[in-house]
């Protein structure tokens, strides 16, 4: 008990200096400090998801500065789940004995960190959220699919779900003090695109400014991959073979993009099947790997078969590959989280942003120039299914062409990446 108690007294400095460490809460606030601040008068939990590193944390306590201008610094409690309990109220009776807050009565802020190490998680949450209304949760943590079905299940209508992202090209651009290549994207080209290949790889907060790539790479694999393997998977699941996880990280992450045959590559492994799905999922619920479906347009759904597998983000295939061609595919496939690609009688189109009845189709292409045979699959899939207008991303000048009233704009990833919410709503 007394334990628990330092513990609580430590993560929560502010109870004493009524402010927040410039190293815990830093300055450079992304797009999503806003969106999650408009959230928080409402009622509901917030969840904020995400692979490990990308901030999340650093977001919590960004949100936890901006609540001390306006609310006593002992009504706003964090806890990070590292450190193993058995029940939150265990936690929140620290809190009340250490600050002589009424946790049942006076309105709180109360930040969960790494929620999913707790069990029963959301069930928990759920009865003290149900039960007294002056709390307000802001949550967190590295986990994605498990997460969402455990807070669908059991917080249904009582949450928002916020999922962080590495950073995008423009945020970046920001942290690297590059703002005023913003200003005037078509005056400052050539110092954007040696700027862009340095996002490639270093999409992560922490090493936007490193120069060696070798430290780069093993800081993705040492402080995402195995934390997660190690941690993460191996603290919430039984008999996770890390091995079996290593050894489809390698599989996956060389070839982004893969179909997967899940009877062919469990023989392959000499594996089971059944392991091989548990152990996919294991990945995916880690943020490691996507997957993505053949959409079939004219009813609307997905094919469960011939499944594509991706990185969930696209930085770690440099682990383990350099096939640029590949990893191009990725970038678009995580920028846009990707859920959808298109293939039918020997046709392809790479993905489809799928929004209500709007459909974009869009082709990658590792290339300067487009020639005729480049468009054609874009063009079959245009006609047959009257869509007007089409993307191929490729790393030559902007322009589109016009045929039969439809349209296919070529994009620079660079620039698509600048301006993917302008392409995707124009």
């Amino acid at each position: 008990m007394e334990e628990i108690k330092d513990i609580v007294e430590l993560l929560n400095p502010w109870w004493k200096q009524d402010k927040v460490n410039e190293e815990l809460a830093k300055p450079y606030k992304r797009k999503i400090f806003d969106e999650v601040i408009n959230l928080v008068k409402y009622k509901q939990i917030i969840i904020l998801s995400g692979l490990r590193r990308v901030g999340k944390t650093t977001l919590l306590y960004q949100i936890i500065e901006n609540l001390l201008e306006k609310n006593n610094a002992k009504n706003i409690f964090y806890f990070n789940f590292d450190k193993k309990v058995k029940d939150l109220t265990e936690i929140l009776d620290n809190y009340e004995e250490l600050t002589d807050i009424n946790w049942k009565k006076e309105k709180i802020f109360v930040f969960l960190d790494e929620i999913v190490k707790l069990d029963k998680w959301a069930s928990k949450i759920k009865l003290i959220y149900d039960a007294f209304p002056n709390i307000k949760f802001i949550i967190s943590s590295s986990s994605s699919v498990k997460l969402e079905e455990e807070a669908i299940k059991d917080l249904a209508g009582r949450y928002f779900l916020m999922t962080i992202k590495p950073l995008s090209f423009n945020e970046y651009l920001e942290l690297r003090n590059k703002n005023k290549f913003l200003e005037n994207i078509n005056l400052w080209e050539e110092e954007i695109k040696k700027e862009f290949q340095g996002y490639l790889l270093k999409s992560f907060p922490e090493i936007i400014n490193w120069k060696d790539e070798l430290l780069v790479k093993d800081y993705l694999r040492t402080t995402i991959i195995d934390k997660v393997i190690k941690e993460d998977l191996a603290g919430k699941f039984k008999n996770v073979n890390k091995d079996l996880i290593l050894n489809l990280i390698e599989i996956f992450y060389s070839e982004p993009g893969m179909y997967i045959e899940y009877d062919s590559l469990s023989k392959k492994l000499r594996i089971s099947k059944k392991t091989l799905i548990k152990h996919i999922f294991y990945l995916e619920y880690s943020y490691l790997i996507k997957k993505i479906r053949n959409f079939r347009v004219n009813i609307v759904s997905a094919s469960k078969k011939m499944q594509r597998i991706y990185v969930n983000w696209w930085s770690l295939a440099f682990i383990y590959s350099d096939n640029y061609d590949k990893i191009m595919e990725n970038v678009i496939c995580s920028s846009i989280d990707a859920k959808y690609y298109w293939r039918k009688e020997g046709k392809e189109i790479d993905f489809l942003i799928v929004e209500g009845n709007k459909i974009i189709p869009i082709e990658v292409k590792n290339k300067k120039e487009i020639v005729k045979n480049d468009m054609k699959n874009m063009k079959y899939f245009l006609q047959k299914y009257n869509i007007k207008e089409g993307f191929i991303i490729y790393n030559g000048k902007e322009d589109e062409i016009n045929f039969e009233g439809k349209k296919i704009k070529y994009i620079p990833l660079w620039k698509w990446l600048l301006k993917y919410d302008y392409w995707k709503n124009k």
